[in-house]
């Protein structure tokens, strides 16, 4: 089969030699990455990100102690829902800009504001998630002297760095997974930078959510499943693979989706016939599936025994008024063939769009639908390339169709689930509700990888500047968002966009946790480290340093190194 490990080209993990260190460039990647999601804690002020209000009040609750509410039952606090309300959102429209700005000294602590249960008529919906990210953001907010008596945008800010810190591992977790799959450190470098172009990635990082957790846990696990793909059977993969996948549970449903990409990558990492293949890998299958569930598969059982559902509605004692006030009214009449093109194409301009909550303001839509179709193309392209006559062709022993289709598992469940709970919703409600392109990032390992082998094939001679160019991609796109952003929709209504830049970047500054000072130190900073980062890649192409010397002739790298 094609899966089998290519022992005749040194495919056996038994048989590598020692893997080689991280390269300088990774590490720059990944403070590059940090520093980008830090000054995204600066432009946006609080609350903007999706569901950020609830998943701040879930947080508090259980720093109060209250960690099991009920469906329908968990009112925000007083305090939480008074400092939503004291902050202009985005989803109401473009130039909020122009809507006062509260002094520092203005600004309360959540619990200065008020502590008891607010008269919301909407519950917090969070309490059907588990409650692994707000434990360990409560916790984490214990660790902070005084938090609980600082400004709300302080308070928010904090728990936004804990979700940087959350996604800090990733580009190293994504880079490790591409080199032993590829073998080749351009292409790991190339997987490592494109979640960096994507604005909704960095959000994750840079809002109070437990998708941070989630995108961390659900990587580690795809990252684990290439180490299983590619040979490794261990004991000690598998304790691991459980662990992580089991934390994962814990913190969203959407690794429930999981389980077929666990089997299919330990059939993968053995020889022979399917038999000879189950009979050698089912310990491995058992025993990261049985800890991964003991660890966090009871929580769904419990929903299952409280409330007859895997993933209860958090709105579901809504009354039908107030869910059609906020969804929408009830259209039992659309049609699936509507529903499937309206959905990819609502996915596709949100990968590299969304820069406001949802949709505006957006780049031009037809460039964002371009590059995820570009995307799209290019992981068929990289599955291609495992094909016999191709991975000889250009140098990538281990790299075949099967294991690169088993890479693409894991996104390919969870868009499977995001299409039946959107289309559910979409016969119930008017609005297209559900389809978010932060559902999918947690599981952008295998894409990624699949995408920078189909770029490393097409670069041709040139790809040693591959890297280098992904950055400056990632970089101009960014730039590019930014300025829409601030222009638009955080600017004063005015038709000049320079007179708008200025506007917006007045009250980006009012509205930062911190003096305009420290503001503009972590965007300069940021800008620097990008310098810092292009210049190690442009020395890696140049061939200025030994280990990029030596990466001439790779071998594949363990993710524990």
């Amino acid at each position: 089969m094609t899966g089998a490990p290519d022992r005749a080209n040194g495919d056996d993990p038994a048989e590598q030699p020692p893997p080689r260190r991280f390269p300088l460039a990774i590490w720059f990647i990944m403070a590059l990455q940090a520093m980008l999601m830090l000054a995204t804690t600066v432009i946006y002020p609080p609350f903007q990100s999706p569901d950020e209000i609830a998943h701040i009040d879930y947080v508090i609750a259980h720093r109060h102690g209250e960690w099991l509410d009920g469906v329908g039952e968990r009112r925000y606090q007083v305090g939480v829902d008074k400092a939503y309300n004291q902050v202009p959102r985005m989803q109401d429209g473009t130039h909020i800009g122009a809507k006062p700005v509260p002094t520092r000294s203005a600004r309360k602590s959540f619990d200065e504001l008020g502590r008891g249960p607010s008269r919301n008529p909407y519950p917090n919906q969070m309490v059907q998630h588990p409650p692994l990210y707000y434990g360990l953001a409560a916790g984490f907010s214990y660790l902070l002297p005084n938090w609980s008596h600082q400004r709300f945008d302080i308070q928010v800010f904090w728990l936004r760095l804990l979700s940087i810190l959350l996604m800090a591992p990733v580009p190293l977790l994504i880079y490790a997974a591409a080199r032993r799959a590829t073998g080749n450190g351009a292409i790991a470098l190339v997987a490592a930078i494109i979640p960096l172009s994507m604005p909704t990635y960095l959000r994750i990082g840079a809002s109070v959510t437990n998708d941070s957790l989630l995108t961390l846990l659900t990587v580690a696990v795809s990252a684990l499943l290439v180490r299983v793909a590619w040979g490794d059977q261990t004991r000690r993969t598998a304790v691991l693979l459980g662990l992580a996948w089991g934390g994962s549970l814990l913190t969203k449903g959407f690794p429930l989706a999981l389980p077929p990409a666990i089997v299919l990558a330990y059939l993968l990492g053995v020889d022979g016939s399917l038999r000879d293949r189950v009979r050698a890998s089912w310990r491995g299958i058992v025993a990261s599936g049985a800890i991964g569930f003991a660890l966090g598969g009871w929580w769904w059982i419990r929903n299952l025994v409280v409330y007859g559902a895997v993933q209860p509605n958090g709105f579901a004692k809504l009354s039908s008024h107030l869910r059609q006030q906020g969804f929408g009214a009830d259209r039992p009449h659309g049609s699936d063939l509507h529903f499937f093109a309206s959905f990819f194409h609502l996915l596709g301009q949100r990968i590299w769009g969304a820069l406001g909550l949802t949709d505006l303001p957006s780049l031009p839509h037809s460039l964002l639908l371009l590059v995820a179709g570009v995307f799209i193309i290019s992981q068929v392209a990289g599955v291609l390339v495992g094909l016999s006559r191709l991975r000889s062709r250009f140098d990538l022993p281990g790299w075949t169709t099967a294991r690169a289709v088993s890479l693409l598992l894991p996104a390919t469940l969870t868009l499977a689930v995001i299409y039946v709970n959107a289309r559910a919703n979409y016969f119930q409600n008017h609005p297209l509700g559900g389809v978010q392109s932060r559902y999918i990032m947690p599981a952008l390992l295998g894409p990624v990888i699949c995408s920078a082998v189909a770029l490393y094939v097409v670069a041709g001679r040139l790809r040693r500047w591959l890297p280098l160019a992904a950055l400056t991609a990632a970089l101009l796109f960014l730039a590019g968002c930014g300025y829409e952003l601030i222009s638009v929709e955080l600017s004063s209504p005015t038709a000049d966009r320079i007179q708008g830049l200025r506007t917006g970047l007045r009250f980006v500054l009012d509205w930062a946790p911190f003096p305009t000072a420290v503001s503009v130190s972590i965007v300069v900073l940021t800008v620097a480290l990008a310098a810092a980062t292009a210049v190690s890649l442009w020395r890696d192409a140049t061939g200025r340093d030994d280990a990029t010397r030596r990466d001439q002739h790779p071998v594949p790298a363990t993710i524990g190194t």
